[in-house]
């Protein structure tokens, strides 16, 4: 009895190997072919010729055959190093992936969404050099919400003297205020240890506070509050005149809009760093 227990169990088990071979198979990173939970570059643009696929990081592709991460499928480009030839790319995998124009993450940068699929960006395209999972580009919440588009600023360049704000930029505290509900932003006094062309003294810049105070960190509610109010100004800084934009120590600017949110160095702490409040600059004819 024994010996047919286990004969048919083993029966059983060879059974059920052999059918669930061909129910769905995990993907295989390295095959050439773009699967689920993988992330995929192509040699051409719009998802053409030859697929190098990824399940993990990779800090260096490598620039050189036999060690280079190359291109692995049939088409156009098979067998070329991935490095300095992608075109584009399929992001399979569930979380955002950013590709780097210097290896070790470095450098001028693209994020893909989970799922999302396109051609690289004019300074990406044959450019690229790494790519990392789980990479948002550097922006802390990739979703924080969405607010109503605002209206185009209809006012030139001016100046005026803090705290009095230009038209220019009253209207964006106007918008701040009608689509966001935030209704805490000010131009702020006069800054004499600032020079007098400065973003703030021309009444080029708003200051809009986040937390309790200032002085004080943010909550967890209101530290994504912050954020909703910076991906909106950053989102429509062409239709509001938005130049750059600073929160919880990293900024965005027009400027190096490629790179997305960077690290801010102008100062630390709670206020220099902005981490109570999220600052505005809006485009001032005497520069930043």
């Amino acid at each position: 009895m024994l010996k047919k227990f286990t004969f048919v169990a083993l029966m059983g088990a060879l059974v059920s190997a052999s059918f669930g071979a061909g129910v769905a198979n995990a993907a295989t990173d390295r095959n050439g072919s773009c699967e689920s939970g993988e992330f995929c570059l192509y040699y051409n643009s719009d998802n053409e010729g030859s697929v190098s696929d990824f399940a993990g990081s990779v800090a260096d592709y490598g620039d050189s055959q036999p060690s280079c991460y190359d291109f692995k499928s049939a088409g156009n480009g098979q067998g070329v190093c991935v490095k300095n030839n992608a075109a584009s790319v399929w992001n399979r995998s569930t979380k955002a992936v950013t590709v780097f124009y210097n290896s070790n993450y470095g450098g001028a940068k693209q994020t893909f969404a989970a799922g999302a699929k396109g051609d690289l960006k004019a300074d990406l395209k044959n450019e690229n050099a790494s790519h990392r999972i789980g990479d948002a580009g550097g922006d802390p919440d990739p979703s924080p919400g969405v607010y109503p588009a605002p209206e185009t600023n209809p006012h030139p360049e001016a100046t005026s003297r803090a705290p009095q704000a230009t038209k220019r930029t009253q209207f964006i505290d106007d918008q701040i205020a009608s689509k966001t509900g935030e209704k805490q932003c000010w131009v702020g006094d006069y800054r004499s240890y600032e020079s007098a062309t400065s973003n703030h003294n021309t009444g080029n810049a708003l200051d809009c506070t986040i937390s309790n105070a200032i002085g004080t960190y943010p909550t967890a509610t209101q530290k994504a509050q912050g954020w909703k109010l910076a991906y909106w100004l950053q989102k429509h800084a062409s239709k509001l005149d938005v130049r750059y934009v600073i929160w919880q120590g990293k900024i965005w600017s027009v400027a190096r809009a490629s790179e997305g949110w960077r690290t801010y160095n102008g100062g630390s702490g709670v206020t220099n760093g902005h981490y109570d409040h999220v600052h505005v600059s809006v485009q001032n004819p005497h520069g930043d």
